[in-house]
């Protein structure tokens, strides 16, 4: 053989006289099979590999003994079971640097890995333009698939938009986008649970008195995450029935924590520095600014706050631990494991297998009670 090889990168390969004929024959059959999502016929296979049919058969034949390949017995066709790198699947994350945004990017780099996926990462750095590069950069590149997680809903729209017509299948996390499958937690019912536990505190506490509610929300966000605090007030008004759970102030705290902390420092300083005030934020980032503003106008006996999504995990499980903290609770939605179960939905879906629409994460409510079992399962204790 003459000439010289180039790898997957354009890279010119140094040992040509190495190249295993047949194993490069097979890796182009997995290429080309995974470019056919339905399935394809022998002849369609081997026509795309510029094989004869003979050899075609005994290579997709040794596949199906190990596994790696299907044959319909009615339509003929032969369909990859496997996941391999001919799968090429976009992920443009919420912001690195994030703790909920790195544990789940941790979490689909390793499930790629063990599935011979090529996942292409990228950073939407929380901003909405960042998001729409993105999406252009992925139609380009012809991904498979791509996962959206980005936290501008007004945005959600034109990336549907752009996707769908460029028939880039897409999935959502946490924020939903039209047409995507949605992959994230049941934000009502979480809020929901801490507005309950939010009343449970104010009972044991403050013996059922509360004086006012502030809510620390993301207004670019939407209407999906907004669900989580239509839910906590649900929650707290059927827990705490003075007019206290009433008297309802929100404010942007755009859920970063020094938003929320200038937001909440703004608010304490406009009220009595008695009042008992709960504090709903939209996420545990945004608590901890709330809680900062707190402690510095030293209201720490007045003021209670729920977060969202035990992120980042040490401080928030810190501050809940501290008996002197206002932190009352949190909901965990195990961001570590959103990778593999999001890597299985896509695979699913790209082999043509059923998926539901909407796949809600599992959560549990952490609060200072069971907080060590949370220790103890992220190794912190």
């Amino acid at each position: 053989m003459t000439g010289s090889l180039t790898g997957p990168n354009g890279a010119k390969s140094a040992s040509p006289r190495y190249y295993i004929k047949v194993l490069g024959k097979a890796i182009e059959i997995i290429n080309a099979m995974g470019r056919i999502r339905s399935g394809a016929r022998l002849s369609d296979i081997a026509d795309a590999c510029h094989l004869d049919l003979a050899t075609a058969l005994r290579i997709l034949h040794t596949f199906e003994r190990h596994g790696w390949v299907a044959k319909d017995a009615r339509t003929k066709k032969f369909k990859l079971l496997v996941g391999s790198r001919q799968y090429r699947v976009g992920y443009a994350q919420l912001r690195r640097g994030l703790p909920f945004s790195d544990a789940v990017t941790h979490g689909l780099v390793e499930a790629a890995r063990l599935a011979l996926v090529e996942l292409l990462p990228l950073d939407n750095e929380f901003d909405a333009d960042k998001a729409i590069e993105h999406a252009r950069w992925m139609i380009r590149e012809k991904v498979d698939f791509a996962i959206e997680c980005q936290r501008h809903a007004k945005v959600a729209p034109v990336l549907a938009d752009m996707f769908a017509k460029a028939h880039i299948p897409t999935l959502a996390i946490d924020i939903p986008q039209p047409g995507a499958l949605y992959f994230g937690p049941n934000n009502y019912t979480s809020g929901l649970t801490l507005g309950q536990a939010a009343g449970a505190f104010v009972h044991k506490k403050w013996q059922g008195g509360l004086d006012q509610v502030l809510l620390l929300e993301a207004f670019a966000a939407g209407p999906h995450p907004h669900s989580r605090i239509v839910g906590f007030l649900e929650g707290l008004q059927g827990a705490v029935k003075g007019r206290g759970a009433r008297r309802v102030v929100r404010r942007d705290g755009k859920g970063t924590e020094q938003d929320s902390y200038r937001a909440a420092l703004k608010f304490f300083r406009e009220i009595s520095p008695r009042k008992r005030v709960l504090i709903a934020a939209i996420n545990d980032i945004s608590a901890l600014g709330a809680i900062r503003a707190a402690k510095e106008l030293g209201r720490e006996q007045h003021t209670g706050v729920v977060g969202n999504d035990l992120s980042p995990v040490e401080r928030v499980l810190a501050e809940i631990k501290d008996a002197g903290s206002p932190f009352i609770a949190t909901i965990c939605t195990f961001p570590e494991e959103y990778g593999k179960k999001i890597l299985s939905i896509i695979l699913r879906w790209l082999r043509n297998e059923q998926v539901p629409p909407t796949t809600y994460t599992e959560t549990a409510l952490v609060v200072r009670e069971n907080v060590d079992e949370f220790l103890v399962r992220t190794h912190l204790q």
